[in-house]
């Protein structure tokens, strides 16, 4: 392949990069308008609150249930024990109707803490129904008003896909030694390693070639670059 050629293909290269750019930079720029006004994020805000508050009430109603689940079985197994004849000694009796009687308060009182409980978390569902019917109707309005831009982030987004699987092509032929040298020259040359030859000048910082500089970005075997901005010179036939 010819210097020109090359050079033609590396400029070609940096037009497929810069439109890459483009694209991904109106992305950015769409994605972040259409993460929401401030209303729609204080309503996400607070529906992920309400689900959080609801999960731990849910968590505190399971762990209040399992509790009296244990004392009455505990209060049954000893009931069962006072009744059945078992035991006959009036002391261990006496102990045992104490034991009954002190698991009955006990479960007395993780009913009621229970009851509690499960209004409480009644509570939190009602609110994280009615914060989960909010968003929903905020998300419908916003996705209403922001069809447009939602069409057009996708659209972007099979654009960008196609010029990356182009790019990849375009790449795969180049000389390794090539595309890293021009890779190298774009991260410290603002994304443009490749300047064309526009008027016997550098159509990047507009300095004039000399008439001995036009001949060699011509007909060198060897890439020229510009002797000011130091950018590679793609001259045009």
């Amino acid at each position: 392949m010819s210097t020109t050629k090359i050079a033609a293909t590396l400029y070609q290269l940096q037009q497929l990069d810069l439109e890459l750019e483009r694209l991904i930079a109106e992305q950015q720029a769409l994605v972040s308008s259409l993460q929401g006004d401030s209303a729609l994020k204080r309503l996400r805000a607070e529906h992920n609150i309400a689900q959080q508050q609801l999960h731990l009430g849910l968590q505190a109603q399971k762990e209040a249930e399992w509790a009296l689940e244990e004392l009455d079985r505990r209060m049954r197994m000893q009931e069962q024990r006072l009744y059945s004849g078992v035991v006959t000694n009036p002391k261990e009796l006496y102990a045992l109707q104490q034991e009954v009687q002190h698991l009955r308060a006990q479960q007395n009182r993780q009913e009621e803490m229970a009851l509690e409980v499960i209004f409480a978390t009644e509570s939190l569902q009602e609110i994280a129904n009615s914060k989960t019917e909010a968003l929903r109707e905020a998300e419908e309005k916003w996705a209403e008003l922001n069809a447009v831009g939602l069409i057009r982030r996708d659209q972007l987004d099979v654009k960008r896909q196609q010029l990356q699987a182009n790019r990849e092509q375009f790449v795969s032929d180049l000389d390794a030694d090539l595309l890293k040298r021009y890779e190298a020259l774009k991260r410290t040359k603002q994304g443009r390693a490749v300047s064309k030859v526009d008027q016997n000048s550098c159509q990047w910082c507009r300095v004039i070639l000399t008439p001995s500089e036009l001949q060699r970005v011509r007909v060198s075997t060897d890439l020229q670059m510009c002797s000011n901005c130091g950018r590679i010179l793609y001259y045009d036939r």
